[in-house]
């Protein structure tokens, strides 16, 4: 096929093949792991055959070929082990999630980051919730989740993920719009779009071909059986429910009411003629069990006939596409890819080109055939037709030029327009769409947020197509210009758009003029610093998560995409040309009021628990009009206005009006051709200081430097008296002044040995398994036996059969030796005041460079005014460097800037050339506020103050909104102290003022000590500089002795049960959940590595059993905790249809099953669990970011392990059955009257067993005042 080879970036060495399998023309991409693959090759070596005594002293000893999951620990709660669910498809709806930009959450749990060296694969099939069928809305979703319920081939219901489990993987789906609408879900950067579905599995190399086997199955015989569609039905509906309190997801539904509506007379009787009625875009795709059962029955419709008519007619290789990734040749994978999915069907098991229903009485329920046509089918040059291009854009007149007023369900102020485009499918060389973003989304001087905030109108501003199926499908594509917007905004929203049209107006403007040379168009050093960074950007990329990497890859392989074949690889990513007549095009055609929707979701209008509950309700559509009856555009009044409508599956109340003609017009006007007023103060950006210059790497020390043998595990030959005999031993360090090589061998020893080769000539050799060469002037020979991957340190396997151990899963991995100082982060300044750490990278080999600054103040979090105060100064902070940050962010030189437990964290990340100049510009202002007198700092302006109060107090009140992250506050608030709960906090700043503010933050900052981690391509140097850059910073400020730290206390939980039952903050919040925490003690090496043991055996059963056969609810989890140096295990459980109640018991019971299966545990089957442990903590870090995550959570933790997971992984070694269930007795028996235990139960208000237990609350009580 196309070869992808010739578009990989520098520094990917990974080897791209395209197939067509020729026995029913499944499109595959085959990526084999070179790096990963020198593990692969075993080498037996023996003695020269003129040693006398020559034995092969192999050692037993190997590494892991599996990467697993590497941790990034919380300052303050920590899930160390975070295995995947089956079926995670939480936010199936392209881009929309539940949490809101401004929400703080600060125990929200991040899952562990897998490593680069795992295998993978991706399948995308062509159907999604486009193709769902009227009569059954969400069926593709439904039908995603059933596909991991057994194979006629592997019948076991959790089979398939149990083996994924035990072999150290995960695997999982979501469901997209439009595309070639199946995604194999992407586990986060997802493949997204409604129109696919992407299967991923990601296992150890060794397990890969058995994986791709079961994987196989789901495209070949899926079970599908009854009892299984029943209860996955109730999962799918507390996944709706879970989503259902979601602004984000309501306001998209509302999108999609609008588009159904149109068509529709004032008393809601459909015109004929109107086919955007029809428009899948109008569908509910998420489905619930309204949509799958209840109608469907109510109709006499078999879903189970129907879910193996969708899948027979979708699910075909030709509508399919499969990217593989694993440490094997091209030929191997091949090989195994053409034995597992050549059985998959080529065409439709069914008959095509008639509608899905073919019952006479459904017909009027159903849409045409929604099957892709293909010309050429099977080969490179196919042409794909999807009917769904048919359909053209969503909205018609009736829909555009009108603005919504949007009841939200959090407190929030947000300014959305919309304009609707044809696809943009075919424009990815130019990419016009991105180019009009980056001029309206711009924050620097200038821009369009920069005037905006000036007047306190907006606060933040969003703009681009969207990578959902909603926003960018194949029929259309949405462009959104997103305002965060305050209060007083709300009533200036003409105003706000005035503005937004006078800036298109400028653009249009540079489109159409010629310049002093004779050129015509826009700046081209626009579009040229644009191409410049987007290039250098995938040049050093970071090498991905091979999870991520295939569902990517297979997320660009949508049917209707217009990638050529040989750019998928950079297609996305880079700028080919520029196209300023497609950006007039679409700037004068599309970019107009009268093709634009307004949506202004404010609690101004109120707040959703300001009304009655709404039961969703998918039919009666004829109840529902497009217009308010009563109110006016322009001059709305909620008290005027009359009832809202009502949006009939999320219940969102709004109001809907026409815009009038003359402010169109108006915006119209304002929108020619012309550069705007001079008032506006608004201009095309300015060119970027930020754009990176230099990407050499920093030359090593001459000492400890690097060479090609450098961690290889070599056998050197050493005579020991007339005997020769060969012995395993790594390459440790390199000292290039002598030419010498520390070797690490068997025993700890470490010997220095003259290398004969010199190292302008070694330097240019390839040093791959077998290689030969001499020490000591050709007195001690050695052979390479194995070769580091990027980024990893000393191998450790010698080739010996006991290589093949650790990879069967029974034995253990042999654990690396202990690096030396020099590749560990050293103190480079030690004093009271300041502790700077430096590291140069060696593994990494990109010009990028991470400093991470925690600033502990001695009364950071005395009180919740101090602690509100730090969160203020911080919103400040970042409002002020905003023109700056965002030049920097536009050339990925991130920054992040927050107030923490103990005081500050500040975090600059990206190309190491401008990474001290942007850290400059952030602590000049940090510093500034701590300044002589009651005065705000220059660079804060009174009235941001006012607004950024405005958005920390909204920040408060939204907090805990979730059942799920109420219950986790009020966890941590039970066992720490100091945590403040967001509503002390805001009634702290009920009455601040600049004065006391000011006050506040000079008695935060009264004494103060700073640490920070410098690692990437700098050196000795650049940390010198470094320390320069901070100790002028810190020069004035009074150094904080180690006693005055801020204290971080734990609390010790009674050795009883401690329960806490709350009503959920927001009435309207249909889940429960509840937490059981059991306190483990103070960290211990030995205890900690347990109990992820305990999380990997337990995991997995909790979810099968509880989650998928019980139907709990949609969450269903366990894991560590790690609270301030406490150790701790908690068991979750979020659910719309149990009784809180029934779900602490229902744990409990999972534990005693728990122990007993214990007891009943084989020693294989234990070992396989530790196996997989041990190779999961001694995987390698993905990128710099994973290493200076962990480095920098063990310095924050005060514990500075730096090879923490290393000596995790001895600890494992030493772990029995008696002591696994020794402490399993200790920590989680209820049996044992010492057991730490603390319950919270934060209890809804959905209709059945799930609001059982709700505390009552007085009428005019608040909870979160009470709680």
């Amino acid at each position: 096929g196309p070869d992808l080879n010739s578009s990989r970036s520098t520094l990917d060495e990974k080897q791209y093949r395209q197939i067509i399998l020729g026995q029913n023309g499944l499109r595959v991409i085959l990526i084999s792991d070179t790096h990963a693959m020198i593990h692969q090759n075993l080498y037996e070596y023996y003695s020269d055959d003129d040693d006398d005594d020559d034995d092969d002293d192999d050692d037993d000893d190997d590494d892991d070929d599996d990467d697993g999951e590497k941790g990034k620990e919380h300052e303050d709660d920590t899930n160390t082990l975070n295995q995947e669910g089956k079926v995670d498809d939480n936010n199936q709806e392209g881009n929309h999630n539940d949490r809101d930009d401004d929400e703080e959450d600060e125990n929200e749990e991040e899952d562990e980051d897998d490593g680069i060296r795992k295998a993978a694969a991706a399948m995308i099939v062509g159907a999604g919730s486009f193709h769902d069928p009227p009569f059954a809305q969400g069926m593709a979703h439904f039908l995603e989740h059933m596909l991991f319920m057994g194979t006629e081939k592997y019948p076991g219901e959790n089979e398939y993920s149990a083996f994924i489990s035990k072999n150290g993987g995960c695997d999982n789906a979501y469901t997209e719009l439009e595309h070639t609408v199946y995604h194999v879900e992407v586990c986060q950067e997802k493949l997204s779009e409604l129109e696919h579905t992407v299967y991923h599995v990601e296992v150890c190399q060794e397990k890969l071909f058995e994986a791709l086997d079961m994987f196989s199955q789901f495209f070949i015989a899926p079970l599908m059986l009854k009892d299984a569609v029943d209860r996955e039905l109730n999962i799918i509906e507390s996944e709706f429910q879970l989503s259902k309190n979601s602004d984000e997801c309501r306001l998209q539904k509302l999108l999609c009411h609008d588009c159904g509506l149109q068509g529709q007379d004032h008393d809601g009787k459909e015109k004929s003629g109107d086919i955007r009625k029809q428009h899948p875009f109008s569908s509910f795709s998420w489905g619930n069990i309204q949509s799958l059962k209840h109608i469907p029955e109510k109709n006499g419709i078999d879903m189970m006939k129907e879910l193996r008519n969708f899948y027979n007619r979708y699910y075909y290789a030709q509508n399919m596409s499969l990217v593989v990734m694993g440490a094997y040749t091209l030929d191997e994978l091949e090989k195994h890819v053409v034995q597992s999915f050549s059985q998959v069907p080529a065409l439709p098991r069914v008959a095509v080109g008639v509608a899905i229903g073919d019952d006479e009485e459904r017909n009027g329920m159903c849409h045409d055939t929604l099957d892709i046509q293909r010309e050429n089918a099977g080969t490179w040059n196919v042409k794909v037709h999807t009917p769904i291009q048919d359909f053209g854009m969503p909205f018609g007149q009736e829909a555009l030029g009108r603005i919504c007023r949007i009841v939200p369900v959090k407190d929030r102020h947000t300014l959305s327009v919309t304009w609707q485009l044809p696809p943009q499918w075919e424009h990815w060389k130019s990419k016009p769409c991105d180019y009009i973003a980056h001029l309206l989304g711009h924050e620097a001087a200038g821009s369009l947020l920069s005037a905006l905030k000036e007047k306190s109108w907006v606060n933040e501003c969003y703009a681009g197509v969207g990578t959902g199926g909603y926003e960018n499908a194949s029929s259309h594509a949405l462009f959104s210009l997103t305002l965060t917007i305050s209060v007083e905004g709300v009533s200036h929203w003409t105003e706000i758009l005035q503005y937004v049209y006078y800036y298109i107006g400028m653009i249009r403007h540079y489109c159409k003029r010629t310049d002093d040379r004779g050129e015509r168009g826009l700046p081209i050093w626009i579009y040229e610093e644009l191409r410049a960074i987007q290039q250098v950007s995938y040049e050093f990329a970071d090498e991905t998560d091979p999870i991520d990497f295939v569902e990517d890859m297979a997320d660009r392989l949508t049917p209707y995409s217009c990638l050529p074949p040989e750019r998928l690889l950079d297609g996305d990513d880079l700028l080919f040309e520029f196209d300023n007549n497609t950006i007039q095009m679409l700037l004068d055609e599309h970019f107009s009021p009268f093709n634009a929707r307004v949506d202004i979701m404010s609690s101004t209008f109120g707040r959703a628990s300001d009304f009655d509950d709404h039961k969703t309700n998918l039919e009666n559509k004829a109840n529902h009009v497009m217009n308010s009856t009563h109110g006016d555009a322009t001059k709305f009044c909620v008290e005027m206005a009359g009832e809202p409508l009502i949006e009939p599956i999320f219940g969102t109340r709004y109001w809907s009006h026409k815009i009038p003609n003359d402010l169109l017009m108006e915006w119209e006007k304002a929108r020619g051709p012309k550069l705007p007023p001079k008032e506006t103060e608004i201009s095309l950006p300015p060119m970027n200081p930020f754009v990176p210059k230099k990407f050499d790497l920093k030359m090593l020390p001459e000492d400890d430097g690097h060479h090609p043998l450098l961690f290889c595990s070599l056998k050197i030959c050493v005579s020991i008296g007339k005997t020769k005999s060969w012995f395993p031993c790594t390459c440790n360090r390199y000292d290039g002044t002598l030419n010498k090589m520390l070797l690490g061998m068997e025993d700890g020893e470490e010997v220095w040995h003259l290398l004969d080769m010199p190292f302008d000539e070694f330097q240019h050799k390839r040093v791959m398994p077998d290689f030969e060469g001499t020490f000591d002037n050709k007195t001690t020979k050695f052979r390479v036996i194995s070769v580091p991957k990027n980024g990893e340190g000393a191998v450790m396997k010698y080739g010996d059969e006991s290589d093949w151990h650790v990879e069967d899963g029974i034995h253990f991995p042999h654990i690396p030796p202990p690096l030396p100082e020099s590749r560990l982060p050293s103190l480079v300044v030690n004093t009271n005041l300041l502790k700077l750490w430096h590291l140069q990278d060696r593994k990494f080999k990109r010009p990028i460079g991470e400093f991470r600054i925690r600033i502990a103040c001695a009364n950071a979090n005395k009180t919740p005014l101090h602690k509100a105060c730090a969160e203020l100064m911080a919103i400040l902070l970042r409002d002020a460097t905003t023109e700056t940050c965002y030049l920097a962010s536009v050339c990925e030189l991130g920054n992040d800037v927050e107030a923490n437990d103990v005081g500050f964290s500040i975090r600059v990340h990206g190309f190491d050339d401008k990474v001290l100049d942007l850290t400059t510009v952030i602590l000049d202002v940090f510093f500034s506020f701590r300044k002589e007198g009651t005065d705000l700092p220059p660079a804060i302006k009174h009235h941001r103050f006012e607004s950024c109060l405005e958005i920390l107090r909204r920040r408060y009140g939204n907090a805990g909104m979730k059942a799920s992250s109420l219950c986790s506050d009020i966890r941590l608030r039970c066992l720490m102290p100091t945590v403040w709960s967001s509503t002390s906090k805001a009634n702290a700043i009920v009455n601040i003022t600049p004065f006391l503010f000011m006050k506040t933050i000079s008695d935060i900052m009264s004494k103060v000590s700073m640490e920070c981690l410098y690692m990437g391509n700098f050196d000795k140097n650049d940390a010198a500089l470094a320390k320069e850059i901070l100790v002028s910073a810190t020069a004035s400020l009074k150094a904080m002795q180690k006693k005055q730290f801020p204290k971080q206390e734990v609390i010790v939980t009674p050795t009883c049960s401690f329960n806490i039952v709350t009503p959920t903050i927001d009435p309207q919040e249909p889940n429960t959940a509840v937490e059981v925490y059991f306190q483990c003690g103070k960290d211990d090496l030995m205890d900690r590595v347990t109990v992820d043991l305990l999380v990997q055996i337990m995991y997995e059963p909790l979810y099968d059993q509880v989650r998928t056969k019980e139907q709990f609810g949609y969450q269903v989890s366990c894991g560590c905790r790690w609270t301030h140096g406490v150790i701790g295990l908690c068991f979750k459980i979020v659910t719309n249809c149990k009784s809180a109640e029934a779900a602490s018991i229902r744990i409990e019971k999972f534990l005693v099953d728990t122990r007993a299966n214990l007891v009943q545990m084989s020693q294989k089957s234990l070992m396989e669990h530790i196996v997989a442990l041990a190779n999961n903590k001694l995987q390698k870090f993905n990128s710099l970011e994973e290493e200076a995550d962990c480095f920098w959570s063990e310095i924050v933790e005060n514990r500075y392990d730096f090879e923490v997971h290393r000596k995790e992984a001895e600890a494992l070694r030493n772990i029995t059955k008696d002591h696994l269930l020794q402490s399993f007795d200790q920590w989680l028996s209820a049996s044992n009257a010492e057991r730490r235990k603390l319950e919270i139960r934060t209890i809804g208000t959905s209709e059945g067993m799930a609001s059982e237990g709700r505390p009552i609350i007085g009428r005019h009580e608040s909870v979160a005042e009470i709680i």
